[in-house]
């Protein structure tokens, strides 16, 4: 007779949260309402700059390559940053699930916090979990079509508005909007909100808990952060079991049975759909919706709120939880120094930016004077907010005439200026003769020095070489 197969993959099942209140649900509000604020208002506020800089807050833009955030410009050539920043926000992410768990996920990653809004809207017009249950189950009529099309309008509205101020992060948000409006916005900017709509409406009207369990690298690598004392939500078995459902049992034996009555609405509670009392999973996204759902039951039933919470395995076994150790301390410094270094950098930064190419051919010409010359290429960047006049001059190098093609004007020390605009980058042809008076064999350190002439355009440096026969 031939054995049973038995398929290693399970159909998906649609998951019905039932919408819980309590104290973790209005910190999730709370989170909510932040984040979201946060998003859809950040491209309309305002902020003055000098000069002819764009005035939105935040402002990402492309075509010019440069990243305005409030006070801070962020330039081409600052990318290295970018690395800065990944490596911070991993480190963050590290440091916040090392010490309290998937945290992230349940309060403040955008899958949760769109999943979230997406069934408030579906509740609101299909009703609480039983009566989607039913409705899903019942045959199409007007009722139903009638919900179920109000639902996925309100779905798309959310996912063009969504789509739409991601694309204004990008660009003047008053214009683009109008431009959306009248319907002349750019060709790039209709593809991104249509996919952007399409993707936040799949993955928060569809997709949900399947992103989390399956989609998000998070879930499958978290475990690895985790020890005896990072904080997760759990059950504790030691005071649920033996659970006892039926009322008149628990009442003749109070002290044979465990706090758990097998109530499951910590199950229907959960938008990922575990059972939390099977013991620590990767599925669970540390939302804390089982734990507002215990908690209502417990205080229907006058029993003490310490079935289900936020705890460590440590703490569950009859220790103190331990907040300061290794990997907790690490992460932690490694995330202060890289903010540090940030901070530091776009505080300590030169308002001005040289870079020097020697060039090769040749890499020196013998003058008929007996001097010696060499030709380079500089390149110029005033990353200040308002014109600046420089000068250019070189140390290190005896005897040393500096000339700047194309260019007369010279300060009263005879050193060429040049000037640039507001965000201009500029390249200019520089030749530094040596008098023969001076010569001497070999090649020679050098460094080119760009300074403004007002304090606010900064000066900077740059080292190169001056070759000799």
């Amino acid at each position: 007779m031939a054995e049973a197969t038995h398929s290693l993959y399970a159909d998906w099942k649609k998951q019905y949260p039932k919408y819980q209140s309590g104290f973790f649900r209005n910190l999730r509000w709370l989170s909510i309402l932040v984040l979201l604020g946060l998003y859809y208002a950040l491209p309309f506020i305002r902020w003055k700059r000098p000069g002819d800089l764009p005035n939105q807050a935040v402002l990402f833009d492309l075509p010019e390559r440069k990243f305005y955030i409030f006070d801070i410009v962020i330039w081409p050539q600052d990318i290295f940053m970018l690395a800065l920043l990944l490596i911070a926000a991993t480190l963050a992410l590290f440091f916040i699930t090392a010490l309290a768990g998937r945290v992230f996920c349940g309060y403040m990653c955008f899958q949760t916090v769109w999943t979230d809004l997406f069934l408030q809207v579906e509740r609101f017009f299909e009703g609480n979990r039983k009566r989607r249950i039913k409705l899903d189950q019942s045959p199409w009529s007007w009722n139903k079509l009638a919900r179920k099309t109000a639902k996925h309008l309100v779905w798309l509205a959310i996912g063009v508005i969504t789509a739409g101020v991601f694309v204004f992060y990008f660009a003047d948000a008053p214009t683009l909007l109008w431009g959306f409006l009248t319907l002349n916005a750019p060709g790039a900017a209709w593809v991104t909100l249509l996919l952007l709509t399409l993707t936040t409406y799949l993955m928060a009207g569809f997709a949900r808990e399947q992103v989390c369990i399956y989609m998000c690298p998070y879930a499958r690598f978290q475990g690895a952060m985790f020890d005896e004392d990072t904080i997760i939500v759990a059950y504790h078995p030691d005071l649920g079991e033996p659970r006892q459902g039926n009322r008149r049992k628990r009442l003749a034996a109070p002290e044979k049975v465990g706090l758990c009555i097998d109530c499951r609405e910590c199950v229907t509670a959960c938008p990922t759909g575990i059972d939390i009392r099977n013991g620590q999973q990767y599925e669970c996204i540390t939302c804390g919706a089982c734990i507002d759902a215990c908690n209502t039951v417990k205080d229907k039933l006058h029993l003490p709120n310490e079935l289900i919470r936020y705890t460590s395995l440590r703490e569950m076994g009859g220790q103190k939880t331990r907040w300061f150790r290794f990997r907790v301390l690490a992460y932690g410094s490694l995330l202060t120094g890289f903010l540090l270094a940030i901070a530091l950098y776009l505080t300590h930064r030169a308002p001005v930016k040289l870079n020097v190419v020697h060039h090769r051919q040749p890499t020196f010409i013998a003058l008929s004077d007996g001097s010696i010359q060499n030709n380079f290429t500089i390149r110029a960047l005033n990353m200040s907010s308002r014109t600046q006049t420089y000068t250019l001059e070189v140390t290190g190098l005896q005897g040393a005439h500096v000339k700047i093609a194309a260019v007369e004007t010279e300060d009263a020390s005879g050193r060429p200026m040049v000037t640039l605009a507001p965000g201009e980058v500029a390249p200019f042809t520089v030749y530094v003769k040596q008098a023969a008076s001076a010569r001497q064999p070999g090649s020679q350190d050098i460094v080119f020095k760009l300074a403004s002439r007002t304090p606010q355009g900064g000066e900077n440096s740059y080292q190169s070489v001056f070759m000799r026969p």
